[in-house]
């Protein structure tokens, strides 16, 4: 067995991939201890066409990496010469089972870095190269790595480390970056929508579940350490009295005649004895269901940490499609369907007034307050309708903040902007203007951005609105 490491110089400048003995530097930034290699079965002999041209097949000019003709240039999953830094930065916030592969930074031909997210964080894992063939760690039994990752794709890694229980499962695609949604035609798009929206309900409810159970455990923890710590006073003071009592017993053995009272210390000794026993065997009860609710809880919040990513995942890609939608003017009735959400008849009601020219929102002076801070915002909208709202300058530098009362309250979205256009999710600004914004979501509901936000902006702040809630 060794151990691959990566270390870097002092202030980031550089690294390199070593084979270290223990103890490690102090500058060591990431360690993956592999198992001792195990004798691989046979390669699986796949009974699939081979891949098209373009994913993995050769290719005029493509960098071949050994093996069957495979260009793994023209790999989805490969990313060239990336730094640690950029893989970061795409990989954040993405499901457990996301790869890719780049150059390995000690640049010596052959050798890539495989980073595999576990967890919700990424595991850099380094794929050797020597005399023609590709792997993990001796022996090297893959001719290229698309063959290595094709593998992979339908196997665990866990006999390389069993902490890697999970095989390559999504790759982050450099073709897809700009292709945010997949789908033809406003239907399959419309399924898809409907798809991720029951898979992100679902992770919602077991994540929901998770932190529930998780909460009531962590009180019962906490009243078991507080009455452990009960326990051990008790216990001093059941010692103390037991002292006492063996004090007495030997100063009555050692007088004459008071044998009914030293009988009865006697009696009383046994008794504090046998209690205290009890005592030290209930605390002891008590710290073995408090080590295993400990660890109980602990796995809770592992799995809570690894649904984050996937949730974050499944809600951009949501809101993706749902911004596609909206943009193809599909109506708020019809995304409600996909979504499972209750019409209750807004719809109808935005329906009649799409063709409605004399709208105030067409009034940028209607809606529009300036550098107006968040309180001035709530100032102004509390008490109003649902729907009445504002459109704002942000704190955030090169933002705006939409205001709007819902429910009671007020609440407050930013709206980005960017050489693209605006909008309430990068990079999906699809607004020529912040007018073309507003007039979008006059229509449309908020929902799409914010489940606590099933409103749209109906009632510009400036314009005459009813005076109290409806």
């Amino acid at each position: 067995m060794y151990n691959t490491v990566w270390t870097g110089e002092k202030g980031g400048r550089g690294g390199d991939w070593r084979d270290v003995t223990m103890p490690y530097s102090t500058e060591l930034i990431f360690y993956l201890e592999m198992d001792p290699p195990p004798v691989l079965p046979p390669k699986p002999v796949w009974s699939q066409p081979p891949p098209p041209a373009g994913v993995g097949g050769a290719s005029g000019g493509g960098v071949k990496d050994g093996g069957g003709g495979a260009s793994l240039q023209e790999a989805e999953w490969y990313w060239g010469d990336i730094s640690r830094e950029d893989v970061n930065d795409k990989l954040r916030d993405t499901p457990d089972g996301t790869f890719l592969v780049r150059d390995a930074s000690t640049k010596m031909q052959g050798d890539y870095t495989l980073t595999l997210r576990k967890g919700g964080n990424n595991k850099l894992i380094k794929i050797y190269h020597r005399d023609g063939s590709y792997g993990f760690s001796p022996p090297l039994t893959f001719s290229s790595v698309v063959e290595l990752v094709t593998h992979y794709r339908h196997q665990s890694l866990a006999p390389y480390n069993h902490k890697l229980d999970l095989s390559l499962m999504y790759p982050l695609s450099r073709f897809q970056q700009d292709q945010l949604v997949k789908g033809s035609s406003v239907e399959a798009v419309g399924r898809q929508l409907q798809e991720y929206h029951n898979q992100y309900q679902d992770k919602s409810k077991e994540y929901d579940t998770l932190y529930e159970d998780y909460t009531k455990t962590s009180q019962e923890i906490q009243m078991k350490r507080t009455a452990i710590e009960a326990f051990s006073e008790t216990i001093k003071i059941f010692e103390e009295q037991c002292l006492t009592q063996e004090r007495h017993r030997q100063d009555f053995a050692q007088s004459e005649g008071g044998d009914q009272e030293r009988e009865r210390v006697t009696t009383n000794y046994e008794k504090l004895k046998s209690r205290l026993g009890e005592i030290h065997d209930s605390k002891a009860r008590l710290e073995q269901e408090l080590k295993a609710q400990t660890l109980e809880n602990r796995e809770k919040d592992k799995k809570m940490n690894s649904l984050k990513p996937d949730l974050i995942q499944l809600r951009k890609i949501r809101d993706q499609h749902l911004a596609w939608l909206s943009h193809k003017g599909v109506r708020q009735k019809r995304l409600n369907d996909w979504l499972g959400i209750k019409n209750d008849g807004a719809d109808e009601c935005c329906h009649a007034n799409v063709e409605d020219e004399n709208a105030p929102h067409h009034d940028e002076k209607t809606w529009f307050a300036g550098d107006a801070s968040r309180s001035q915002a709530e100032e102004l909208l509390l008490g109003k309708p649902d729907g009445t709202f504002l459109i704002r300058e942000s704190r955030k530098k090169g933002c705006y903040a939409c205001s709007v009362a819902v429910k009671g309250e007020v609440k407050h979205c930013v709206v980005y902007s960017t050489p693209r256009g605006f909008g309430f999710v990068e990079p999906h600004n699809l607004y020529g203007s912040l007018k073309e914004l507003v007039l979008h979501y006059r229509q449309n509901s908020l929902v799409q951005h914010n489940d606590a936000l099933n409103v749209r902006l109906a009632h510009p702040v400036y314009a005459h609105t009813p005076s109290g809630p409806r």
